[in-house]
C-alpha cells in the first residue's frame, strides 16, 4: 500500500490496480474516511487507522484476485 497526500486528498494505492480517492478528516480521535468505488459513496469511521486501512488493503487485493481469476477462467 501506498497513500499519498495532495491538496488535502489522501490517493490510496491498494495492489495493483485499485486507487481510492479518500477525503480524511480526525476529530476527537476518530478519523472519518469517505471514498468513491464503483459508483457509491462509502464512509468509515475508525479509532484505528492503520487497523482500517490494513483491512481496506486486504479487502480489495481479494477483490483484484478473484476478478483476475474469472478474467482467466473466462478466456
Amino acid at each position: 500500500m501506498k497513500i499519498l497526500i495532495k491538496n488535502k486528498k489522501w490517493n490510496i494505492f491498494l495492489g495493483n490496480t485499485t486507487t481510492l480517492e479518500c477525503d480524511v478528516i480526525q476529530r476527537e480521535g476518530l478519523f472519518y474516511i469517505q471514498f468513491e468505488y464503483d459508483k457509491k459513496l462509502f464512509k468509515i469511521k475508525s479509532r484505528n487507522i492503520d487497523n482500517t486501512l490494513k483491512y481496506l488493503e486486504d479487502m480489495f487485493v481479494g477483490i483484484e484476485l478473484r476478478k483476475e481469476l474469472n478474467n482467466r477462467i473466462a478466456i
